[in-house]
């Protein structure tokens, strides 16, 4: 029955309900959609050992970045000595991998994986913003870094950025980070698209734009400020610090001091230009994915294009995992305290020495620890005299659980 023989059986039927019609209407589109043939989609299926290697890289890099990252954050604040003004700015970098080892890398494999959003509805909005947002204060980040060990190695005798300086400008870089990434999270939701492959209706997490040009401009201005502006920035400053730390010598002799001093910068240097080529290399591939998908949607049909993506992806995620390595391996601060960390052995200090006996007492009533201290000095024939005792009896000194920060008698000046 054709649309037309059913107009013409509806106006003969004036009687015929609405139940009746729309239950031809039914098996019309049933009809049409038999006689349409559809092609199978060219696109390569990943075989079900790709994916579980798949899934074991993507599980482990987001694991590794929470864990690792942890670990940095926790050596530096633990020990008032590491937070320095690199190191604090190293650990808002661990911050922003730890957000994107807990909030991105877990929702993408599998929506690219089946091709549909099984995920709440929220983390469709969170995911994606939480993406933009930690790459873009890593990036910064990094920018600021740079700009830190520029002042300290060129301008040695002018003082640089302070902690409350940095910590002001960790907070700019987030709230810039925040209304980046505020579009990405706003125009993101769960739409039903209609699968011509399943014949049915799958939700996917996707943005609907105001309109097409804002797509296309907002990709542009998220490439420049993630990965063009930030890197030219850098490249420039560590340019200009490698030329001074490996290409000039100073006049004359130099002290030893003054060798320690420079091979520390060169240390430092080389590890931060490590942190930053490898977020370089490591976001190249995806970057230029989003770049070329989003001007030319018909890479999507290549064949090949989901494995493409998932290696490309998994490049980009794994750059959250990798500094707590390079820290560890070419930072001996960072080494130290790691192997303190890890090392579950415990020193114990011995309190007795040559001439001086010492007694660990307990102070009940506060739970406070007591040491006595005795200077004993031994006459002719070996005992202590009286002349001795009365001197000695006014040179002992007792330890009363001292606060924290209080100075205490000086033995090496006590008189007998």
């Amino acid at each position: 029955m054709t649309f037309e023989t059913m107009d013409n059986f509806t106006k003969s039927n004036s009687t015929l309900g609405y139940l009746e019609l729309l239950k031809l209407l039914e098996l019309e589109l049933q009809n049409m959609t038999r006689n349409i043939s559809y092609k199978e989609p060219d696109v390569y299926v990943v075989p079900l050992s790709i994916v579980i290697i798949l899934a074991i890289l993507y599980g482990s890099i987001s694991m590794l970045a929470v864990v690792g990252n942890g670990l940095v954050i926790y050596v530096v604040f633990k020990d008032k000595r590491m937070q320095t003004v690199t190191n604090v700015l190293i650990v808002n970098l661990a911050l922003s991998d730890i957000l994107l080892g807990m909030f991105t890398t877990p929702f993408q494999f599998q929506p690219a994986l089946h091709q549909r959003w099984d995920f709440p509805e929220f983390m469709c909005v969170i995911a994606p913003s939480f993406k933009v947002l930690s790459v873009i204060v890593s990036v910064l980040t990094l920018t600021f870094i740079s700009l830190d060990r520029y002042v300290a190695v060129m301008y040695p005798l002018k003082a640089g950025f302070s902690k409350p300086n940095a910590v002001l400008s960790l907070i700019l870089i987030w709230l810039f980070g925040i209304a980046s990434s505020f579009p990405e999270g706003y125009f993101n939701s769960v739409e039903q698209r209609y699968d011509p492959e399943s014949r049915k209706f799958k939700p996917f997490c996707l943005p609907t734009w105001p309109s097409e040009s804002f797509g296309k401009y907002y990709y542009w201005y998220l490439l420049c400020v993630q990965y063009l502006f930030p890197l030219v920035i850098i490249n420039v400053a560590y340019t200009r610090i490698s030329c001074r730390i490996w290409g000039t010598k100073a006049p004359g002799v130099t002290l030893d001091r003054e060798n320690v001093r420079q091979r520390t910068r060169r240390k430092v240097v080389k590890m931060l230009i490590i942190v930053v080529l490898l977020f370089v290399l490591c976001w190249m591939p995806l970057q230029l994915y989003n770049v070329i998908s989003e001007f030319n949607p018909e890479i999507n049909k290549y064949k090949y294009i989901q494995v493409i993506w998932f290696c490309s992806n998994w490049l980009a995620m794994s750059n959250s995992c990798y500094n707590p390595f390079i820290y560890g391996l070419l930072n001996e601060k960072f080494k130290r305290e790691f192997r303190a960390l890890f090392s579950k052995a415990r020193c114990i200090r011995s309190s007795g020495t040559s001439g001086l006996n010492g007694n660990d007492l307990t102070d009940d009533s506060s739970g406070t620890k007591r040491i006595m201290l005795t200077f004993r000095a031994p006459n002719s024939n070996g005992q202590v005299g009286r002349s001795w005792q009365t001197r000695m009896n006014r040179s002992s000194v007792s330890y009363h659980s001292y606060a924290k920060g209080t100075k205490r008698p000086d033995l090496a000046h006590t008189s007998f």
